[in-house]
């Protein structure tokens, strides 16, 4: 290992802690277009005429379609073109040197996206390093950035591997860069909560497979999550069949403008429904060169399985921690059929566990005779990739497992120590866990 008494790490991020600018044709940043930042006022401004006409008639009125104008508006600097490029001159905000020459502000913001505070501690904040980039760019051109970045980590730190810790998106690009680069400078994968089967939150919203009944859902993700209680007063207040014509036409933009053209997004599916949806939206010639890089990480994503356990007997330390019993969104039909972390299904973030829908249990006499069942009876982990190194966190949301101590003790001793191989290196920390969120 070079000089460095530990190997840096190279956190990958997920889909909401890249900040991404867009740019004019001087390089001057003219706002942030995601995390998306939208002003409230403005937007009740806006609505409120078509919606006050839509309450006084009883009737549309013209509000879905004044609804999905402002949709079209808010999140149109995401907007995407057929091939996958993005349609503006959009950066992610990055950040090329090590936590400890990143500014206050820098630090914190990282730092919360990513609570390793006493990881820094223990292996030095030089040996730190926060991968930023568009969450919505084609995950070959992600990987080729991560390249460049982790060619940057080891030449300043004069270490020839790296260790990874991706995050929940993160796990879904970092699939790409396996397949592009291989793992010559990987020397262990620390996954957390991690997409790396897709995830069925974004098939059922591509399929238009959701419940209109509960579309205080997903007008409150597109409006941000803390403004959910805001949406469903106001989806309280529409005439019955207002509601499910507006969820239609929300997700008409959603589709059009950003998913459908997103290579990012499509490295979100389940492989088992990849197929269908790229027929119907990438058919023809002007989504071609689109097509051809999802069918090939399509290809990667079903064979990361193989992938991995390879790279595992050849030495490299792969390490899961991920979360289940709990349903995926309401409004996705789909959701009674999965146990998740609230985003992504158990199956998907585990690489192959098998686990029974939220509120049964599995049936022992099922099992084969090497089962790992959960203490709730919910959770077999020997079918998972890696049952010897893969922690279960049970009830626990998909984001705040960043402040659960337990997955953090996980993370830091798998990317400090190693002596630290398993579920078997230290018993206080067990394979199957309970919900925590120690925010202090």
């Amino acid at each position: 290992m070079a000089e460095n008494r530990f190997y840096p790490v190279v956190i990958v991020p997920g889909i909401g802690q890249s900040k991404v600018v867009e740019k004019d044709a001087a390089g001057n940043t003219l706002r942030r277009v995601w995390p998306l930042d939208i002003d409230k006022n403005q937007l009740i401004d806006r609505m409120k005429a078509p919606f006050m006409k839509m309450v006084l008639f009883r009737r549309d009125a013209g509000f879905s379609d004044a609804a999905a104008e402002t949709a079209h508006e808010m999140i149109g600097g995401l907007a995407t073109m057929p091939n996958g490029d993005m349609a503006r001159n959009l950066e992610a905000v990055t950040y090329m040197y090590p936590l400890s020459e990143c500014t206050d502000d820098e630090k914190r913001y990282i730092y919360k996206m990513a609570p390793v505070q006493k990881l820094g501690s223990l292996i030095g904040e030089e040996n730190i390093f926060f991968f930023a980039f568009n969450s919505f760019a084609r995950p070959y051109a992600v990987a080729k950035e991560l390249r460049a970045f982790v060619d940057m980590v080891k030449q300043r730190t004069g270490s020839d591997k790296v260790n990874f810790l991706p995050l929940s998106l993160g796990g879904a690009m970092f699939t790409a860069y396996l397949d592009e680069y291989g793992s010559d400078d990987v020397h262990r994968i620390v996954y957390f909560v991690p997409a790396l089967q897709g995830t069925v939150t974004v098939a059922d919203v591509f399929e238009k497979n959701v419940d209109p009944s509960k579309a205080d859902e997903l007008l409150g993700s597109l409006i941000g999550g803390s403004n959910a209680s805001a949406a469903k007063s106001v989806m309280g207040m529409m005439p019955a069949g207002v509601i499910p014509t507006l969820t239609d036409k929300l997700l008409d933009v959603l589709i059009r403008d950003v998913l459908s053209g997103s290579g990012a997004m499509w490295a979100c599916l389940p492989p088992q429904r990849y197929e269908a949806l790229a027929a119907k939206y990438l058919s023809d010639a002007a989504h071609a060169p689109l097509k051809a890089e999802t069918d090939r990480y399509r290809a990667a994503q079903g064979s990361l399985r193989e992938t991995l356990q390879a790279l595992s007997e050849k030495g490299i330390g792969i390490y899961i921690c991920c979360c289940y019993g709990r349903s995926l969104p309401g409004v996705l039909r789909s959701a009674p059929q999965f146990s998740s972390d609230g985003v992504i299904d158990i199956g998907s973030a585990s690489l192959g566990a098998t686990a029974a829908a939220p509120g049964q249990k599995l049936d022992p006499a099922s099992l084969g005779e090497n089962a790992r069942l959960s203490p709730d009876g919910t959770l077999d982990a020997s079918t998972g990739a890696f049952p010897d190194s893969t922690w279960y966190f049970r009830d626990q949301y998909h984001d705040s497992i960043a402040y659960n101590d337990t997955a953090l003790q996980v993370a830091m001793r798998a990317l400090s120590d190693e002596s630290f191989t398993g579920v078997g290196s230290d018993p206080a920390l067990g394979q199957f866990n309970e919900k925590e969120d120690n925010r202090g």
